[in-house]
């Protein structure tokens, strides 16, 4: 089964997609608010205005157990969560690669396709056998998911069990 944002949510367990939901729902967008409002309405069955008026503890709940979210929404959610618990693991992995970055954001100007595979896959390698493997693994298999560049990474990452 390829690799989804929606798929690496599931796979997360519950104190982590927990978290993920609290840095979430500490600042979203208006848009970012708004599909996920729509979203756990229809997950769990009850009108968006039923959703849009859950005290926040019960909102960061509802996303940590809704297991199937549209990938635009687990990918929102994960990045949130990687930028903010795991932002040493980013820039870890974009330094190896010395890409230009602010706070593990890549700058705009950066040609990701000038990056030859192998020092992709080098350096996911290199994050893999770092002390927070979790992490690096974590970040990695939401690289693939973004795709492009990234997509080479896929070949390094351990298998899953089934």
């Amino acid at each position: 089964m390829p690799l989804s944002a929606n798929r690496i949510w599931r796979q997360l367990p519950n104190e982590t997609r927990v978290s993920a939901s609290e840095v979430f729902w500490a600042e979203p967008t208006k848009e970012q608010k708004q599909f996920l409002f729509a979203a756990l309405a229809k997950a769990k069955n009850v009108r968006e205005i039923s959703v849009r008026r859950a005290p926040l503890g019960r909102l960061v709940n509802w996303t940590a157990a809704t297991l199937n979210l549209p990938d635009q929404i687990a990918n929102n959610l994960l990045q949130d969560y990687l930028l903010h618990d795991h932002l040493a693991t980013i820039v870890s992995y974009l330094e190896l690669l010395s890409i230009p970055h602010s706070e593990g954001i890549i700058e705009e100007n950066f040609d990701l396709t000038s990056l030859p595979k192998e020092r992709v896959q080098d350096a996911a390698r290199t994050l893999l056998a770092s002390p927070d493997r979790q992490s690096a693994e974590l970040y990695l298999k939401y690289l693939v998911v973004q795709g492009g560049a990234w997509s080479v990474i896929e070949e390094v990452l351990p298998a899953e069990e089934s």
